[in-house]
Order: C-alpha cells, then structure tokens, then sequence
C-alpha cells in the first residue's frame, strides 16, 4: 500500500518545515517516519489526500497546533542526565564564579538550555549548580528550558525518569535529588520548578526575544541538524540574547568558528566555549 505522502510532495513538506523550523529533512533517512505521521494525522483528520492535510498545515493552522503536532513527530530527543558533563563542571566551577564577580549583586544570573528536551540538561545544569553550592547562596540563579516539541516540555515539568536517563548520575547526587518511584526515578517535588520550560522555536525571533537576555546559552547538539544557513542564523540569534560577556557551550561535534566569526572561543579544562 503506497503512502499519501509521494516523494515528489515530500520536498513540498521537506521545505515547509525548513522555512518555519530550520530542521532540514532527508529523504532517505526522514521519508518513512513523516509518511506514517502524515498518513495518522490524516486519517484523524478525515482526510484522503495529501494536498487536504498539507491545505490545513498551511493556511488553516491559526492557532499553530497543526504545526506543533508535526513538530512532536519529527524531533529527535534522546539525552541523558550528565551528558558531556565537563560542561556543568566547567559552569559550575568557572563560568559562575566569573559571572558572580562581575555581575551586579541586584541582578539574576540567567541561563538558557535551548534545545531542553526532556529536561535532563536544564536539571543537570540545576544539579551541579547546586552540589557547588557557594554562588547559589550568595545571588538568585534563573535557569530556562526550550524545545520546540510541547509533548518534550510537558515531560520535562513531570520530571520522571528511566533507568537510562539517570545513569550517568552519582548514586550519592541521585540519592540526594531523586525519589525511587517503581521503575522510573522522580526529580525531588522542591526541584521541579527550578526550571522555567517554555516551549519556543529558535527561528521565531518574538518568541525568542521575549525570553530576555541570558549569561550563558547551552545548545548542544541540535546545529547539527540544520544547514550552514540555519546555524548562523541561530548562532546571530544566540549572539542578540547574550549579555556582554556571555557564554556559549555547544556540542562536541559542534564549532562555532565554523558558523560565525563573532565569538571568542576560549578553552577551559579541555571545554570549548564561547564568548560574546
């Protein structure tokens, strides 16, 4: 049985998501997994044809929850706590105290997790933050998550967790933080909001700009599914929301000198970083 969706309108598809998310869509390797969707999508919907479902996605979406729906099925989220972890510590240890020194007493430190999926890099950020300890007593912290996917961000507020998730924790930090509740593990209740999560696309400039501005960015992993265009739109985009000085952690496999010329990159215990 062929899919509603043919090859020829998935490019149709491929370049609306492109236009309206950045996230570029390969054909042999996304053709299936959006095929399936859009054939669920359009079956709930009543619809017998592409053209009806993708009428609806383009000019019949006023609320954006058509969009959102796609969205959902079409991002990646797999993380886990403590992931590349000499980032945290390179912020926990470095960069706040950097920060605190310079930074007016009167005013929040703010830190960005963009994308946040699930929560595991937002609450790690939390975590290690406060294992540190010293500067968390000393000024108000503020710490936001954002995903594009709502489905991620409702998950990332329950604060629930597998056995894979949490892994890479300590067992004395998990024993600290964590409650064991059957097979899964739950963020402690006086933890769950200590992360603002928000669900915002990183191309919608208002959304973006009604976040405010930030110290430090982490975004890690998701340039590499856009193209050259895309990353130095997002990394000028990162660039407005920083205050003078901020930071940006990315990725592994990830380089901001490859994007954009406007950071300093600076190297702290074998971390890469960089700054505004």
């Amino acid at each position: 049985m062929g899919y509603l969706l043919s090859t020829e309108n998935f490019v149709k598809i491929g370049e609306f998501i492109y236009r309206k998310s950045g996230i570029h869509l390969e054909e042999d390797k996304h053709y299936e997994k959006l095929a399936k969707y859009v054939e669920q999508r359009s079956s709930k919907l009543e619809f017998d044809t592409f053209r009806k479902y993708f009428f609806k996605l383009r000019f019949d979406d006023k609320s954006g929850l058509e969009f959102q729906e796609l969205m959902n099925a079409v991002t990646v989220n797999e993380t886990y706590f403590f992931r590349e972890k000499d980032q945290f510590e390179v912020l926990a240890n470095n960069i706040l105290a950097e920060l605190h020194a310079s930074i007016k007493s009167d005013r929040p430190i703010r830190i960005l997790s963009a994308p946040c999926s699930t929560g595991e890099e937002p609450y790690s950020i939390v975590l290690h933050i406060l294992e540190e300890r010293n500067i968390v007593q000393k000024r108000d912290i503020e710490v936001v998550g954002i995903d594009i996917d709502s489905t991620v961000i409702k998950k990332a507020k329950d604060a629930k967790y597998s056995e894979r998730a949490i892994h890479a924790i300590p067992k004395n930090i998990l024993g600290k933080w964590f409650v064991k509740k059957g097979l899964d593990y739950s963020l402690r209740d006086d933890l769950l909001d200590s992360v603002d999560f928000q669900v915002a696309n990183v191309f919608d400039k208002v959304q973006m700009r009604k976040l405010g501005k930030f110290d430090v960015i982490f975004s890690r992993n998701m340039l590499i599914y856009f193209d050259d265009a895309s990353r130095k739109e997002v990394a000028m985009t990162f660039y407005d929301m920083l205050n003078p000085d901020g930071y940006v952690l990315l990725g592994h496999a990830e380089y901001m000198s490859r994007i954009v010329s406007v950071f300093n990159a600076k190297k702290i215990e074998n971390t890469l970083i960089y700054q505004k």
